[in-house]
């Protein structure tokens, strides 16, 4: 099982140093749009506005996870191809967690990280690998 992680706005594999040992972290061009294929991955993962690129791939073909960590606020899944979706979202980010709430139904749930807000520390780190 291969696991791709899309990072946030700004952001490069040099942000997850430590997450590249367990998924491939993803190189995104921000400018142009353009990112490392999921072709060959069963669960996406993504942070912050990397959401985009995730959605994307779970709307074009199936996915075994497509796990969304603090997303970009969206109003809807669409029709994807995830077996799974799970959205982890920091405590102290309410906003997200009310913004998400009404998506979460069959085969989509909410995973909320204790004192955890907009970034990936070790208890955020923890709770994901957990759950790919």
């Amino acid at each position: 099982m291969k696991t791709i992680f899309y990072p946030g706005l700004g952001e490069t594999k040099k942000n997850y140093k430590s997450l590249s040992k367990h998924l491939i972290v993803a190189d995104i061009d921000w400018n142009t749009g353009k990112a490392t294929s999921s072709k060959n991955c069963d669960t996406v993962v993504s942070f912050s506005l990397g959401a985009v690129f995730s959605l994307e791939a779970a709307l074009k073909r199936k996915l075994k996870k497509l796990i969304l960590c603090s997303p970009t606020p969206f109003e809807s899944l669409g029709k994807h191809k995830a077996e799974q979706v799970i959205f982890i979202i920091g405590e102290r980010e309410k906003f997200l967690q009310k913004i998400f709430k009404p998506l979460c139904k069959k085969n989509v749930k909410m995973i909320i990280v204790p004192k955890g807000d907009h970034r990936i520390n070790k208890n955020y780190k923890k709770i994901l690998l957990q759950n790919i």
